[in-house]
């Protein structure tokens, strides 16, 4: 036999609502509130909960009601501690992701007197929303949070996922980064032999900058490139971000970048990476690959440059002749979910290809060009 317990009001004598009797639970004098019912042997209940709050009563009632089946709940902390730890093959910055977006909400549960997952409710959401309107990022967070009460969910800590009914915001470009024109390449690669002061720098500039644009490597990859990724004309590695394999051809002038690159500063003579000594911190590599490139962007004029624009700009590339999405998130170590979201550019080769493909369908694709009608 299960506890059945439920909350009444121990109306005093001189509650205005005393005679609508204690399940009237809104009553204005604010009498206290207590539990009633029986426990799991069939014996009556009937304990104050110590609060005139209705919130906090119920929250009192869950533990009493866990003391009295053992069936503890579980606390937010502890939850996103597991849920954490169920992560740790993560790449380092998606772990760091996931660490600032799970403890801003775990303070925010903390202001709100929410000690348990199962007391997190679509109200409770809606707050949280709030109090994040305007982050950028909130679409992340959303869909970090809805994997967060799944796996509660799928504990039993709790009966539904709060965090389901959240209405992401509506994208209207899934990205706003744009592939690189080809004579922006030019002076971003020409911009690699003037920064710095030493040929150090710039043959490092070189290579990251080759790197990015033959085989849309992520910064990431770059700076943990090893001597061993490089088997031929081939780069063969897994990524940093999501351990997917990378294999891609690159061209001559790549390797020879790669194979022009002096040790990196303190390194021993038998140091496997190109850009860094072994054990290196990837954080600081990154943030170093940054001041690098953000040094060749400067010099090159080239606005809204940044290193995630080569990805861009060899996935539309790809598209552009004839290259299908699957064979593209195989190349650059992705899934086609993320290409067709973020690299499906409309870039002149894509736009010809898909007038080829309506040509076809009205059996205009042998009829000779024709001069563009004039639309006035």
């Amino acid at each position: 036999m299960t506890a059945m317990l439920t909350l009444q009001r121990r109306h005093s004598p001189k509650c205005p609502d005393y005679e609508k009797g204690p399940d009237y639970l809104k009553c204005r004098g604010n009498c206290l509130i207590r539990a009633y019912g029986t426990n799991e042997h069939g014996k009556r209940v009937r304990t104050s909960l110590r609060t005139r709050d209705l919130q906090r009563g119920a929250r009192r009632l869950t533990e009493m009601e866990d003391r009295l089946t053992g069936n503890p709940r579980k606390k937010m902390i502890e939850a996103v501690a597991l849920f954490q730890a169920q992560h740790e093959g993560k790449a380092d910055e998606t772990k760091r992701r996931y660490n600032r977006t799970l403890n801003l909400f775990i303070e925010f549960c903390a202001r709100e007197q929410i000690t348990y997952v199962d007391q997190v409710t679509l109200e409770t959401m809606d707050r949280y929303v709030m109090s994040r309107k305007g982050i950028k990022t909130w679409t992340k967070d959303v869909e970090l949070l809805r994997q967060l009460f799944e796996f509660c969910r799928d504990r039993d800590w709790t009966t539904r996922n709060p965090a389901k009914a959240l209405r992401l915001p509506r994208v209207l470009q899934a990205n706003d980064a744009v592939p690189f024109k080809h004579d922006e390449i030019v002076k971003i690669i020409a911009a690699c032999d003037s920064i710095g002061r030493t040929n150090y720098e710039r043959r490092r500039a070189r290579a990251m900058t080759l790197l990015m644009r033959y085989a849309g490597l992520r910064i990431s990859d770059v700076v943990t490139l090893k001597r061993n990724d490089v088997q031929g004309h081939y780069l063969v590695r897994r990524a940093v971000k999501n351990n997917k394999l990378i294999r891609v051809e690159v061209p001559p002038s790549v390797i020879e970048a790669l194979d022009a690159l002096p040790l990196p500063k303190a390194a021993a003579k038998s140091n496997n990476g190109f850009f860094s000594k072994d054990g290196g911190n990837l954080r600081s590599l990154v943030k170093g690959a940054w001041r690098t490139m953000s040094a060749v962007f400067k010099r090159s004029g080239v606005l809204g440059a940044h290193p995630h624009r080569f990805r861009h700009t060899l996935a539309s590339e790809l598209l552009g002749k004839g290259g299908s999405v699957e064979e593209i998130a195989g190349i650059l170590g992705d899934s086609p979910v993320t290409v067709r979201r973020y690299y499906a550019k409309w870039t002149p080769e894509f736009q010809t290809l898909q007038d080829e493909l309506v040509r076809k369908i009205h059996g205009t694709h042998l009829a000779q060009p024709q001069k563009e009608a004039c639309i006035c």
